[in-house]
């Protein structure tokens, strides 16, 4: 069993002992439900997130009550960079998208120590650049490439945020990650789990072939995956 530690979140491992132990005290382990939201559209939140095992979408809702994820947060990253930054909130809805833990943290204590940690705020810097790109690529994707593709990306995606290769998701949960009908998600689904690829029951996701997840996979994941490792070194 994997002991949980702080430093199982990659931003957390990046940085320097003095800055890390300033942070310590204040991080508080907690346990996320699937469905949980976290932060409302336009309202502030008290405290930022730094995942461990679980993923955090942040999801548009539009006035005709249709959705579509914005962004996708792991154990790479954090919620919300926009309490260091100034915005206060955004128009987004932050939800629990597979259950999981995280460490929770005062976002005033993050705000401090990023006015005075140099190493702090260049990485947290360097994150929004890298989550930008993975917001960007996602469109293009949606855009342009097919639903089977976009699958395999979305896949990637929270298996790297993960510990675990059994990915705790619905097909109804992929088709409003994705903003498609469920029947797309099922057929692409059924494809993959045929050639030996997945497997899936009762809302479970297991990853049996990454590598070809991978091949099947558009370029799109190549680029987020090398501007995280060029911007941040993971």
């Amino acid at each position: 069993m994997i002991r949980l530690e702080p430093r199982l979140n990659h931003l957390l491992a990046a940085l320097p002992k003095e800055e890390y132990d300033s942070l310590h005290p204040g991080l508080e382990l907690v346990r996320l439900k699937t469905g949980e939201i976290i932060a409302e559209p336009n309202k502030r939140s008290n405290y930022v997130y730094f995942p461990v095992d679980c993923v955090i979408s942040l999801y548009y809702t539009m006035e005709s009550g249709a959705s579509a994820e914005i962004a996708m947060i792991g154990n790479e990253g954090m919620f919300s960079i926009v309490n260091v930054m100034g915005g206060a909130s955004m128009p987004y809805l932050a939800v629990v998208q597979t259950m999981g833990h995280a460490f929770r943290l005062d976002e005033g204590i993050l705000k401090q120590a990023f006015d005075r940690a140099e190493t702090l705020r260049r990485t947290l810097l360097l994150y929004t650049q890298a989550l930008l790109t993975q917001m960007a690529q996602g469109a293009v994707c949606n855009r342009h490439h097919s639903l089977t593709q976009q699958l395999c990306l979305l896949l990637l995606l929270v298996h790297d945020k993960t510990l675990s290769n059994e990915l705790v998701l619905t097909q109804e949960t992929i088709a409003n990650m994705l903003g498609v009908r469920r029947e797309g998600v099922t057929e692409a689904a059924g494809k993959l789990r045929i050639e030996g690829i997945i497997d899936y029951k009762r809302g479970h996701i297991s990853v049996i072939d990454r590598s070809s997840l991978e091949t099947l996979c558009c370029e799109c994941y190549g680029v987020v995956k090398k501007e995280f490792q060029r911007l941040l070194g993971y």
